[in-house]
């Protein structure tokens, strides 16, 4: 059976016959996502492949019913994070090729009910790791070739309801990362794709 076309799907989530979509065949454009301002009762929205930039996510602006959000190849900028930031109902983000600054992480803040943010960029700094200590529902955290050093994992130490954080491509040292253990014993924990021996029970994945 062929997989549904973006479009097949919009049409169905409009219709009121489902509530996500799972895009995993098209590389989605911002014209695309216009086809979602008919869909306001969407509560997943999963893409593998785009070219979407922060111009594109005007169309997710009526989505507050949105709840879990993945965007691959989207290179979102901090124009597109104030406008995600205003999707009140947010609870798992994914960007993992994103260009934000530390001034697009703090737009973040606004999300009272994020508890999973998994984001790559080159541009965040130690400086915007406060802006993710500020989330007090955050749960789970994953960093892809985000360039921290061990003073980016100092604001995290505040993050006592984290259960889980992933830190693939950072630039911390095993000093740091006994450093943070202390204060957060008992955090799940992998590095470059690896469990780290001292990190907390369970396994949680994030995708």
């Amino acid at each position: 059976m062929a997989t549904p076309s973006f479009r097949e799907q919009v049409a169905r989530v409009a219709a009121g016959k489902t509530d996500w979509i799972h895009v995993e065949e098209e590389r989605l454009t911002d014209e695309d996502l216009a086809l979602l301002e008919t869909a306001p009762n969407l509560r997943e929205l999963l893409v593998e492949d785009s070219t979407i930039s922060d111009n594109g996510l005007e169309h997710l602006a009526d989505l507050q019913q949105l709840q879990h959000l993945r965007l691959r190849g989207a290179a979102l900028g901090d124009p597109g994070m104030a406008r995600l930031a205003k999707l009140s109902r947010l609870r798992f983000l994914n960007l993992p090729q994103a260009r934000f600054s530390d001034e697009g992480l703090e737009q973040l803040q606004a999300l009272p009910a994020l508890e999973m943010l998994r984001f790559g960029s080159p541009a965040v700094t130690d400086d915007g790791m406060r802006h993710i200590a500020a989330i007090p529902s955050l749960r789970f955290l994953h960093l892809i070739d985000v360039p921290i050093t061990n003073a980016g994992l100092q604001p995290l130490e505040k993050l006592s309801q984290l259960e889980s954080l992933y830190l693939d491509g950072t630039r911390v040292t095993d000093e740091g990362i006994e450093h943070l253990l202390e204060a957060l014993p008992h955090v799940h924990l992998h590095i470059d794709e690896q469990h780290y021996d001292r990190s907390g029970r369970g396994d949680t994945v994030i995708r």
